[in-house]
């Protein structure tokens, strides 16, 4: 009984350790405030394990198809630059403000799998500004987009600008100038 109520008055002091913390409005939840270690590998195991474990089932289509990488790039140029940038092309400014950061797909698609691609593209990623496009976009699109983001490493700026020419120049992002991420 004795360790019964020890756990009880444990439980009790954590939940309203818990509560203080919640309600205080210590935690600087500014954008502008980085996380702590702790925090960042809490939130980064858990968003890790969470996609891993979510993207076992999914099939993933042949993506070397250079139409579907073509609708892809529409897509991208359209809805993901901004954020992410591309070769030779800035994420605009108010993606600076992002916390955490859009990554800079180009350098990270490589090593990312196309499975994993499509389930954040699809369902988005609470508290980071990654939308959920799988409201407003089909599997089929999402996939295209996936298809295109894993070319992202190979193409070039001046490859990136050729397409932003011949399929869809219409979304103006910021070149990169000096000081820009090169690669």
């Amino acid at each position: 009984m004795k360790v019964l109520i020890t756990l009880l008055v444990v439980a009790a002091i954590v939940v309203a350790g818990f509560l203080i913390f919640i309600y205080s409005g210590w935690y600087n939840i500014a954008a502008t405030a980085h996380h702590n270690s702790f925090t960042m590998w809490t939130i980064n195991n858990l968003k890790e394990n969470s996609i891993e474990h979510r993207t076992d089932d999914i099939v993933v289509p042949d993506l070397s198809d250079s139409l579907m990488i073509a609708r892809g790039f529409e897509h991208y140029n359209e809805t993901c630059v901004d954020c992410h940038g591309a070769p030779g092309v800035k994420p605009e400014e108010f993606a600076e403000g992002l916390y955490p950061k859009a990554p800079p797909l180009h350098k990270v698609a490589a090593h990312a799998e196309p499975s994993e691609i499509f389930w954040v593209t699809k369902h988005g990623i609470k508290m980071t500004g990654m939308p959920a496009f799988g409201v407003n976009h089909t599997d089929e699109q999402i996939w295209d987009i996936v298809a295109f983001v894993k070319t992202l490493p190979n193409v070039t700026p001046e490859d990136y600008q050729h397409l932003r020419e011949t399929l869809g120049g219409e979304h103006e992002g910021h070149e990169q100038g000096e000081g820009a991420d090169e690669d």
